[in-house]
């Protein structure tokens, strides 16, 4: 694996446990000891940034290879080799149908973002009434590729941050794949809202809820897909896509969103 690839594949606080590090998690950060002044250093634990670390006070910043480099004693590849070896994330398909229902309801923001109410309809997608762990955000079911609902994922609405319980692992899925005809193209793209937007002009369209790369077990689905149009922007993903694209015997095209 390379540079990039590593920072997203590592499991953060399973990381730090291994260097030595007892993190405090606090939404998409953990807090630990700055390596190099007496102030609470930053760690991002998901994302486009994850895996990469800021001291607010010294000003010190790095990614975690380059933690366990100077907390290890260690050259690049043995640390590299030694997170990959012990701390890479392990996630597990939910078999169990997830029971609860929400109370959907089509918003404004909904509207603003170009998708349509009966789409929202079909695909079980709006803003779920009550109190929620999903309240003031737009709630997506999650299926597997036998259709089985297992989670919902959420966009926060105020800042479009994702919400989702820490028992599901995105990683393990694509939305809408569960739908596709596997005779027809099939786009893919990173984009929620321009996956419902695609689906909603008539195309298949699935999405990685966002992640900045494709999981291994993303790949395997997009493998047994004969035709795939990549619609996306996210510089992290487009290696993992044309891995995609040499390793398999199908067919692939890129286009920028």
């Amino acid at each position: 694996m390379n540079y990039r690839e590593t920072l997203q594949a590592v499991n953060t606080e399973k990381a730090l446990s291994i260097i030595g590090i007892n993190p405090t998690v606090q939404g998409g950060y953990a807090k630990f000891d700055c390596p190099q002044c007496d102030q609470k250093a930053l760690i991002k634990l998901y994302g486009d940034k994850k895996n990469l670390y800021y001291c607010p006070k010294c000003h010190v910043s790095g990614h975690i290879i380059s933690l366990t480099m100077k907390l290890k004693g260690l050259e690049w590849e043995a640390a590299k080799n030694l997170l990959l070896g012990k701390a890479v994330n392990v996630t597990k398909k939910i078999t169990e149908e997830f029971h609860h229902s929400y109370e959907l309801h089509y918003t404004d923001f909904l509207e603003k973002k170009g998708i349509s109410k009966d789409i929202c309809s079909l695909l079980e997608v709006g803003v779920p009434k009550g109190k929620t762990m999903l309240a003031g955000c737009v709630a997506f079911p999650v299926k597997d590729e036998e259709g089985m609902l297992v989670a919902y994922w959420g966009i926060r609405m105020k800042d479009e941050k994702p919400v989702f319980h820490k028992t599901f692992s995105p990683e393990n899925y694509l939305f809408g794949f569960s739908n596709i005809d596997f005779d027809y193209d099939v786009y893919f793209t990173t984009d929620i809202f321009k996956c419902l937007q695609l689906i909603d002009s008539g195309l298949q369209c699935v999405c990685n809820f966002g992640l900045p790369y494709i999981s291994k077990v993303q790949m395997d689905l997009l493998g047994q897909v004969e035709r795939v149009t990549f619609s996306l922007n996210a510089d992290l993903v487009k290696p993992f896509a044309i891995e995609l694209a040499q390793t398999r015997n199908k067919y692939y095209r890129f286009i920028n969103e």
